[in-house]
């Protein structure tokens, strides 16, 4: 089964969609595009649960395409929930680059895993819940 696309291209993958439970698979850049596509799933995925968690994996993840645009996105001012558990999967480069990210934003408890501990990952993400 394949899994859907954002903006029917390869870069952001949905593995995982239910209120409270959001789990990405990304590659590439995260472009302009991209943001306004995730930012309704997450919004949906905050204000669904009042423990929501959000599962953001990272396979060949080089960052955020430079882009005009991006200064007019203000996501982590709008930002009115929180989620209670981020689990971020990548290699220690792609870590670095967005776990500083998403400790800006949100308060949620954050663990990350390398791309080796997928199943650890997966584990916790979907831990006490439904999943």
């Amino acid at each position: 089964m394949a899994l859907p696309l954002l903006n029917d291209c390869l870069c952001t993958r949905i593995l995982f969609n239910e209120p409270g439970r959001l789990a990405l698979r990304v590659a590439d850049y995260i472009t302009t595009d991209d943001y306004t596509d995730l930012r309704p799933l997450l919004d949906t995925a905050l204000h669904s649960s009042d423990t929501a968690r959000l599962y953001w994996e990272m396979d060949y993840f080089r960052g955020w395409k430079p882009d005009g645009q991006w200064k007019d996105l203000p996501f982590d001012g709008t930002v009115t929930a929180d989620f209670a558990r981020i689990t971020l999967v990548g290699t220690v480069d792609t870590l670095s680059l967005i776990r500083p990210v998403m400790e800006a934003i949100f308060r949620a408890e954050l663990r990350v895993f390398t791309l080796d501990q997928k199943t650890v990952a997966w584990d916790w993400f979907v831990e006490g819940s439904s999943a």
